[in-house]
């Protein structure tokens, strides 16, 4: 998946939490455990994935570890 499909505001939102590309690219693009074993970019297609992508992140900021 492109990044296309990936909305620019949680792209964003990635971006701030990892701090640069690179490591945003391969977060979005990288198997989750916290998904169920699927791309944070995967999850893009439908605004229910896009919510939960953007709760973990949320999480992940908070320091939350479930």
């Amino acid at each position: 998946m492109d990044k296309q499909q990936i909305p620019d505001a949680l792209y964003d939102d990635a971006l701030a939490y990892f701090g640069d590309h690179a490591k945003a690219d391969d977060w979005l693009h990288t198997e989750n455990i916290a998904l169920g074993l699927v791309s944070p970019a995967s999850l893009c297609k439908s605004e229910a994935g896009r919510a939960e992508v953007k709760e973990l992140l949320r999480r992940l900021k908070a320091g939350e570890s479930n």
